[in-house]
Protein backbone atom coordinates (compact mmCIF):
# COMPACT_ATOMS: atom_id res chain seq x y z
CA UNK A 1 0.00 0.00 0.00
CA UNK A 2 2.40 2.54 0.71
CA UNK A 3 4.36 1.87 -2.27
CA UNK A 4 0.88 2.43 -4.38
CA UNK A 5 0.60 5.61 -2.65
CA UNK A 6 4.17 6.54 -3.50
CA UNK A 7 3.35 6.00 -7.01
CA UNK A 8 0.66 7.48 -7.73
CA UNK A 9 2.11 10.96 -5.83
CA UNK A 10 4.96 10.87 -8.49
CA UNK A 11 2.24 10.54 -11.08
CA UNK A 12 0.01 13.32 -9.61
CA UNK A 13 3.02 16.43 -9.60
CA UNK A 14 3.61 16.20 -13.38
CA UNK A 15 -0.36 16.36 -13.65
CA UNK A 16 -0.38 19.21 -10.89
CA UNK A 17 2.11 20.92 -12.86
CA UNK A 18 0.48 20.42 -16.60
CA UNK A 19 -2.71 22.03 -14.25
CA UNK A 20 -0.87 25.05 -13.31
CA UNK A 21 0.44 25.76 -16.85
CA UNK A 22 -3.03 25.12 -18.57
CA UNK A 23 -5.03 27.80 -15.60
CA UNK A 24 -1.80 30.31 -15.73
CA UNK A 25 -1.40 29.80 -19.58
CA UNK A 26 -2.69 33.59 -20.75
CA UNK A 27 -0.52 35.45 -18.00
CA UNK A 28 2.34 32.43 -19.01
CA UNK A 29 2.17 33.45 -22.90
CA UNK A 30 2.30 37.28 -21.90
CA UNK A 31 5.39 37.05 -20.00
CA UNK A 32 7.02 35.31 -22.70
CA UNK A 33 5.63 37.78 -25.26
CA UNK A 34 6.77 40.81 -23.44
CA UNK A 35 10.58 39.14 -23.01
CA UNK A 36 10.57 38.08 -26.66
CA UNK A 37 9.83 41.57 -27.47
CA UNK A 38 12.39 42.93 -24.52
CA UNK A 39 9.81 45.06 -22.40
CA UNK A 40 10.41 43.70 -19.50
CA UNK A 41 9.96 46.79 -17.39
CA UNK A 42 13.04 48.10 -14.63
CA UNK A 43 12.32 50.68 -12.35
CA UNK A 44 15.77 53.22 -12.22
CA UNK A 45 16.54 56.90 -11.44
CA UNK A 46 12.80 57.17 -10.34
CA UNK A 47 12.06 55.74 -14.34
CA UNK A 48 10.26 52.95 -15.50
CA UNK A 49 12.40 51.53 -18.24
CA UNK A 50 12.15 48.78 -20.80
CA UNK A 51 14.76 46.34 -21.06
CA UNK A 52 14.98 47.88 -24.63
CA UNK A 53 15.53 51.24 -23.15
CA UNK A 54 17.79 49.93 -20.55
CA UNK A 55 20.32 48.36 -23.16
CA UNK A 56 20.37 51.28 -25.27
CA UNK A 57 21.49 53.97 -22.13
CA UNK A 58 24.15 51.46 -21.76
CA UNK A 59 25.09 51.16 -24.88
CA UNK A 60 25.25 55.18 -25.48
CA UNK A 61 27.49 54.95 -22.49
CA UNK A 62 29.85 52.65 -23.78
CA UNK A 63 29.78 54.03 -26.62
CA UNK A 64 30.99 57.60 -24.90
CA UNK A 65 33.61 56.08 -23.06
CA UNK A 66 35.29 54.92 -26.10
CA UNK A 67 35.20 58.07 -27.89
CA UNK A 68 36.71 59.17 -24.83
CA UNK A 69 39.53 56.86 -24.41
CA UNK A 70 40.19 56.79 -28.08
CA UNK A 71 40.38 61.32 -27.82
CA UNK A 72 42.37 60.71 -24.40
CA UNK A 73 44.63 58.60 -26.24
CA UNK A 74 45.18 60.78 -29.31
CA UNK A 75 46.10 63.18 -27.14
CA UNK A 76 48.93 61.50 -25.42
CA UNK A 77 50.55 60.03 -28.90
CA UNK A 78 50.62 64.19 -29.88
CA UNK A 79 52.11 64.83 -26.45
CA UNK A 80 54.96 62.07 -26.54
CA UNK A 81 55.85 63.16 -30.43
CA UNK A 82 55.65 67.63 -29.40
CA UNK A 83 57.90 66.08 -26.50
CA UNK A 84 60.49 63.87 -28.19
CA UNK A 85 60.91 66.18 -30.82
CA UNK A 86 61.51 69.26 -28.32
CA UNK A 87 63.99 66.83 -26.89
CA UNK A 88 65.91 66.59 -29.92
CA UNK A 89 66.15 70.00 -30.78
CA UNK A 90 67.05 71.29 -27.86
CA UNK A 91 70.77 70.98 -26.28
CA UNK A 92 70.84 68.94 -22.63
CA UNK A 93 69.67 71.01 -19.82
CA UNK A 94 71.82 71.38 -16.61
CA UNK A 95 70.79 69.51 -13.35
CA UNK A 96 69.89 72.18 -10.50
CA UNK A 97 69.13 71.27 -7.19
CA UNK A 98 65.47 71.23 -6.24
CA UNK A 99 64.20 73.88 -3.43
CA UNK A 100 63.53 72.32 0.57
CA UNK A 101 59.61 71.68 0.26
CA UNK A 102 57.78 72.00 3.22
CA UNK A 103 56.02 69.37 5.05
CA UNK A 104 52.64 69.35 4.84
CA UNK A 105 51.77 65.76 5.91
CA UNK A 106 51.08 66.13 9.42
CA UNK A 107 49.06 69.06 11.51
CA UNK A 108 50.41 72.08 11.11
CA UNK A 109 50.00 75.45 8.98
CA UNK A 110 50.78 73.88 5.88
CA UNK A 111 47.53 71.81 6.33
CA UNK A 112 45.10 72.50 3.58
CA UNK A 113 42.12 74.34 4.21
CA UNK A 114 38.78 72.16 4.05
CA UNK A 115 36.18 72.89 1.27
CA UNK A 116 33.29 74.64 2.49
CA UNK A 117 29.98 73.69 2.04
CA UNK A 118 27.89 75.92 -0.60
CA UNK A 119 25.74 78.39 1.14
CA UNK A 120 21.97 78.90 0.67
CA UNK A 121 21.52 75.40 -1.67
CA UNK A 122 21.05 71.85 -0.34
CA UNK A 123 24.25 70.53 -1.26
CA UNK A 124 23.09 67.05 -2.17
CA UNK A 125 19.72 67.93 -4.91
CA UNK A 126 20.12 68.27 -8.24
CA UNK A 127 16.76 69.64 -10.37
CA UNK A 128 16.92 67.77 -13.71
CA UNK A 129 14.76 69.31 -16.71
CA UNK A 130 14.52 66.42 -19.44
CA UNK A 131 12.45 66.25 -22.02
CA UNK A 132 12.10 62.18 -21.33
CA UNK A 133 13.25 61.88 -17.71
CA UNK A 134 13.72 57.95 -18.37
CA UNK A 135 16.39 58.84 -21.02
CA UNK A 136 18.80 59.82 -17.82
CA UNK A 137 17.85 57.17 -15.61
CA UNK A 138 21.07 55.32 -14.90
CA UNK A 139 22.73 58.63 -13.86
CA UNK A 140 19.95 59.72 -11.94
CA UNK A 141 20.47 56.21 -9.66
CA UNK A 142 24.15 56.75 -9.61
CA UNK A 143 23.16 60.28 -7.99
CA UNK A 144 20.61 58.90 -5.51
CA UNK A 145 22.56 55.75 -4.65
CA UNK A 146 24.75 58.26 -3.35
CA UNK A 147 22.39 60.08 -1.25
CA UNK A 148 21.40 63.21 -3.29
CA UNK A 149 17.90 63.81 -4.10
CA UNK A 150 16.92 64.26 -7.44
CA UNK A 151 13.73 66.03 -8.90
CA UNK A 152 12.65 65.89 -12.71
CA UNK A 153 10.63 67.87 -14.51
CA UNK A 154 10.16 68.73 -18.20
CA UNK A 155 9.47 72.38 -18.69
CA UNK A 156 10.72 75.72 -17.83
CA UNK A 157 7.36 76.73 -16.00
CA UNK A 158 8.07 73.17 -13.81
CA UNK A 159 11.43 73.96 -12.79
CA UNK A 160 10.81 77.25 -12.08
CA UNK A 161 7.84 76.50 -9.67
CA UNK A 162 10.43 73.73 -7.98
CA UNK A 163 12.71 76.41 -7.65
CA UNK A 164 10.08 77.88 -5.92
CA UNK A 165 9.79 75.66 -3.10
CA UNK A 166 13.47 74.74 -2.45
CA UNK A 167 17.26 75.21 -3.18
CA UNK A 168 19.33 73.11 -5.45
CA UNK A 169 22.87 72.77 -5.37
CA UNK A 170 22.91 71.66 -9.45
CA UNK A 171 20.56 72.04 -12.55
CA UNK A 172 21.07 70.02 -15.41
CA UNK A 173 18.73 70.68 -18.50
CA UNK A 174 18.02 69.18 -21.85
CA UNK A 175 18.63 72.13 -24.82
CA UNK A 176 15.36 70.86 -26.66
CA UNK A 177 12.00 70.26 -24.88
CA UNK A 178 8.75 70.90 -25.57
CA UNK A 179 6.99 74.25 -23.66
CA UNK A 180 3.91 74.89 -23.95
CA UNK A 181 2.87 71.97 -26.64
CA UNK A 182 5.60 73.33 -28.69
CA UNK A 183 9.11 71.70 -29.80
CA UNK A 184 11.60 74.46 -28.87
CA UNK A 185 15.49 73.36 -29.89
CA UNK A 186 16.51 76.09 -27.98
CA UNK A 187 14.58 75.97 -24.87
CA UNK A 188 17.28 75.78 -22.30
CA UNK A 189 18.40 79.51 -23.58
CA UNK A 190 15.00 80.75 -22.14
CA UNK A 191 15.75 78.79 -18.56
CA UNK A 192 18.90 80.36 -18.29
CA UNK A 193 17.77 83.40 -19.53
CA UNK A 194 14.41 83.32 -16.89
CA UNK A 195 16.94 82.39 -14.22
CA UNK A 196 19.84 85.32 -14.35
CA UNK A 197 16.33 87.88 -14.87
CA UNK A 198 14.88 86.53 -11.60
CA UNK A 199 18.60 86.59 -9.66
CA UNK A 200 19.14 82.67 -9.40
CA UNK A 201 22.61 81.82 -9.20
CA UNK A 202 22.42 78.01 -9.06
CA UNK A 203 25.36 76.84 -11.47
CA UNK A 204 23.59 75.19 -14.48
CA UNK A 205 25.23 72.66 -16.99
CA UNK A 206 23.26 71.76 -20.27
CA UNK A 207 23.63 68.18 -21.00
CA UNK A 208 22.03 67.61 -25.06
CA UNK A 209 23.13 66.11 -27.77
CA UNK A 210 26.43 66.81 -29.57
CA UNK A 211 24.09 68.80 -32.40
CA UNK A 212 22.64 71.18 -29.80
CA UNK A 213 25.87 71.41 -28.24
CA UNK A 214 27.66 72.78 -31.55
CA UNK A 215 24.24 75.05 -32.60
CA UNK A 216 23.47 76.75 -28.81
CA UNK A 217 26.29 75.58 -26.42
CA UNK A 218 28.06 79.33 -26.77
CA UNK A 219 24.59 80.75 -26.45
CA UNK A 220 24.42 78.72 -23.25
CA UNK A 221 27.80 79.47 -21.72
CA UNK A 222 27.07 83.46 -22.24
CA UNK A 223 23.60 83.14 -21.06
CA UNK A 224 24.99 81.47 -18.14
CA UNK A 225 25.76 78.02 -18.30
CA UNK A 226 28.77 76.89 -16.33
CA UNK A 227 29.20 74.16 -18.95
CA UNK A 228 27.62 72.21 -21.71
CA UNK A 229 27.91 68.49 -22.54
CA UNK A 230 26.61 65.82 -24.62
CA UNK A 231 29.07 63.08 -23.14
CA UNK A 232 28.26 61.09 -20.12
CA UNK A 233 31.35 60.72 -18.72
CA UNK A 234 32.09 63.90 -18.74
CA UNK A 235 28.40 65.15 -16.82
CA UNK A 236 30.36 62.33 -14.52
CA UNK A 237 33.43 64.36 -14.15
CA UNK A 238 30.74 67.16 -13.07
CA UNK A 239 28.54 65.61 -10.55
CA UNK A 240 32.24 64.80 -9.11
CA UNK A 241 33.24 68.56 -9.22
CA UNK A 242 30.01 69.46 -6.82
CA UNK A 243 30.51 66.94 -4.65
CA UNK A 244 27.92 64.73 -5.68
CA UNK A 245 29.49 61.87 -6.71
Amino acid sequence: MPQLISSIAQLLWPLIALMAIFVFRRAIGRVLRTAERRELEFEIGGQRLTMHELNDQQNEMIQDLQRQLSLLSRQLEDRDRVGAAALEASPPMPVTALPDVPDISGDGEGELPPVQAPVGSEPSAVLWVAEKPEAHAILAEQLRDNGVRVAMVSTTDEALAELSQRPYRLIVEDMGRKENGRWRPDAGLALLRELRDLGVDTPVIVFSSQRAQQQYGEQARQSGAVGTTSSAYEMFQNFQSFGLL
